[in-house]
């Protein structure tokens, strides 16, 4: 045995060589396991066999030394290499995404507060995980058969660093040949970022190396902000029949303030943040509208529900529920704009921008940051809905059940203008996994219902980020699932999409309890209810949502597909709205509704009431319109109407979404918001 493999490698003379190739085809063969159960096949492209050779020279170098101490080095990165991959590979199949490297600050939290989740995901995937060992194993057999015997030497080592060297800049000189329009691997390389995009591509390593390079240096230079950078007001808005108040037919204001940008941009000195000027006086922002203050001093309710879907709506099974999707604003074409995580979602959500999924401004200012939303602690948030209320005068809370310092939310909600309560900050502990919405509810809505010394109750806003609907799917280990199993019992569907239905029914009772108390308290008719998904169920499925769904869903636009409710007791009339819409534009449009200040040039979502084009941004950076849908991983175009749609369009919508992405994130680690008043007020 020992001579045939000695026979096979002929070329390979040299251990450091024969290393060299073991790497590689170690490398080819993880990457291979992980994308065939992320993506359903290997997809090799050329510059993941170019940059997965070029790690496997630099490994083989590290191990070039030879003896011992060479076979040490080279099971030690096998295994590390192993245990990333595996990683990758249990994350992706719980998530339906690959992970950050900055999410491993949280790894610790995120094994004690969902171990039990972790450990279902590894069960799950035993087989690939058993396939992923094979590496380690063979590095095994080949050490014992002598087939890296041999002394190291100089001229092997520098041998292996040319290689190293050749095939890593001729992988970066050949990615022009994939063009350098938006997305292309050139692109994705040098100034665009994106995880999941970049994995695709260079394979899992290589895009762990990019991020840790953004990671560590962050951006270089201003911003690459692509033309046109102006938003089209074309198409007017809410295509479908509305019923807004009475009003004469007049040409509204914009919402914007009197911020001269031009005049900033002309006097700033740092580059980044000129960028960001010169951006904002390109835009002209939205306009008010028919219904703007319709809701005007109005107690505010917002509700972020875990994993929430619309398809579970039930006008028996879910009345509470069905009421909001039925009587308030109806958006008929909404959509999450992010899907990997709830903290994203709720920084998306809260603040009308877009988290940072491209490391263009990190560095090690950021560097021990999980997300945006932890980066953005200490940035002054002019726009959040609590700071907003705030300086109204009113009382409020953001609500988790949950503990408080998860996500760092400890420090986040409190910079947005709340009060924030959680377990272990004026929540009590409860054992049961996921929490009850309810409990959260009842322990917190009787403080913002109680009245004054005049005997009144002040004007309040309250943010709930709901626990109850978490993952995962079972009547085992899904607290909330066995609580509220009867409401699914003989539904035909899979037992994860019963337990689904019923772990979220415990969110349907924590709305009626909280309809309930504010009649009894009498403010009903003067509370506004918002509520709308962190991201969809994506420990679910397609397969499992298209049961929910009655119809086949399919990936990827449909996987983003939820609901946004807008409604009050005191509306007498739904308002149907058909434009495409997503989560980034929910803050706009409820700022707009309850008549608040605000400058819409300065936030990435539109206000989806307002005249003008809507664009749906999705995370992956696509986006959808009232006529295509477009796929920014693929390219591709998908026709959702007859109307012709122009190479330009797709080119000018294709630009602005990539803009709002880079301009959310320069305004995170540029504090933007702080920089505009500060040099307003010196002005």
């Amino acid at each position: 045995m020992k001579s045939q493999v000695v026979t096979f490698m002929t070329f390979f003379q040299k251990p450091a060589l024969r290393r060299f190739l073991y790497f590689f085809l170690a490398l080819l063969w993880l990457e291979g396991v992980v994308r065939t159960c992320a993506l359903g096949s290997p997809a090799v492209t050329i510059w993941l066999l170019l940059f997965s050779a070029a790690a496997a020279a630099l490994f083989a170098l590290l191990c070039s030394m030879g003896g011992s101490c060479g076979t040490v080095i080279s099971f030690v990165l096998t295994v590390l290499l192993t245990a990333f991959y595996a990683a990758q590979l249990v994350y992706e199949h719980i998530f339906d995404s690959f992970f950050s490297l900055a999410q491993i600050g949280m790894g610790a939290a995120a094994m004690d507060s969902f171990g039990t989740e972790t450990a279902l995901g590894i069960r799950e995937c035993l087989l690939p995980l058993t396939l992923l060992l094979l590496p380690t194993v063979t590095l095994a057999w080949l050490t014992a058969a002598r087939f890296f015997r041999g002394r190291g030497s100089l001229r092997a080592a520098v041998t292996l660093a040319a290689v190293f060297l050749v095939l890593h800049f001729g992988a970066v000189l050949c990615l022009p040949l994939g063009g350098r329009q938006s997305y292309s691997p050139y692109d994705l390389y040098h100034d665009t970022f994106v995880l999941q995009m970049g994995t695709r591509q260079f394979g899992t390593l290589t895009a762990a190396r990019l991020e840790a390079r953004g990671m560590l240096f962050g951006a270089r230079k201003a911003p690459v902000l692509l033309e046109p950078v102006a938003t089209a007001e074309t198409t007017p808005a809410p295509d479908a029949p509305v019923t807004p108040p009475d009003i004469p037919e007049t040409v509204y204001p914009y919402n914007v303030t009197d911020t001269d940008f031009a005049a900033l941009a002309a006097a700033e000195t740092d580059d980044r943040v000129r960028a960001l000027d010169t951006y904002f006086a390109s835009q002209t922002g939205t306009r008010q509208n028919a219904f703007t203050g319709m809701f005007k001093d109005y107690n505010l309710i917002l509700l972020c529900c875990e994993s929430f879907s619309p398809y579970l709506v039930d006008a028996e099974r879910t009345p509470a529920l069905y009421k909001m999707a039925t009587e308030g604003f109806v958006f008929t074409d909404y959509y999450n704009t992010i899907c990997d995580n709830t903290s994203n979602g709720e920084y998306a959500l809260c603040l009308g921008l877009l988290p940072d999924t491209s490391l263009l401004g990190r560095g090690w200012k950021n560097f021990y940051d999980f997300n945006s939303f932890t980066a953005a602690k200490e940035n002054w948030l002019p726009y959040a809905l609590g700071n907003q209320y705030r300086a109204l005068g009113a009382k409020t809370y953001a609500v988790h059940n949950y503990f408080c310092d998860y996500y760092g939310r400890d420090k986040t909600h409190p910079n947005m203008g709340y009060d924030f309560k959680a377990i272990f900050r004026g929540m009590k502990k409860v054992n049961d996994w996921p929490t009850s919405d309810v409990s959260m509810i009842e322990q917190t809505l009787p403080d913002l219902l109680t009245p004054d010394e005049s005997g009144s109750i002040p004007p309040f806003h309250a943010y709930y980020l709901t626990f109850s609907g978490h993952m995962y799917y079972n009547f085992t280990s899904n607290d909330m699932a066995i609580k509220n199993k009867a409401v699914s019992d003989g539904l035909p569907y899979s037992t994860a999409t019963r337990a689904y239905i019923s772990c979220q029914e415990e969110l349907e009772y924590a709305l009626e309890t909280m309809n309930k108390m504010l009649a009894d308290a009498g403010v009903a008719d003067k509370t506004l209810i918002v509520l709308t998904a962190d991201h969809y169920p994506y420990n679910l499925g397609l397969d499992k949502l298209s049961e929910l769904a009655g119809k086949t869903l399919e990936a990827p636009a449909d996987k983003y597909r939820s609901a946004l409710y807008i409604w009050s007791p005191s509306m007498t009339s739904p308002v149907t709205v058909d434009a495409p819409c997503s989560t980034l534009d929910v803050l706009p449009t409820v700022s707009n509704l309850l008549g608040l200040s605000f400058d819409s040039r300065l936030l990435m979502g539109r206000d989806i009431l307002a005249e003008g084009e809507h664009v749906a941004v999705l995370g992956d950076r696509s986006f959808v319109t009232k006529d295509i849908y477009f796929d920014a991983e693929t390219g591709t175009v998908t026709a959702r109407t007859a109307a012709p749609v122009g190479e330009d369009t797709v080119e000018r919508l294709t630009a602005d979404v990539k803009n709002r992405f880079t301009v959310s994130t320069e305004m995170l680690y540029t504090d933007y918001f702080a920089k505009v008043r500060d040099r307003t007020a010196a002005n």
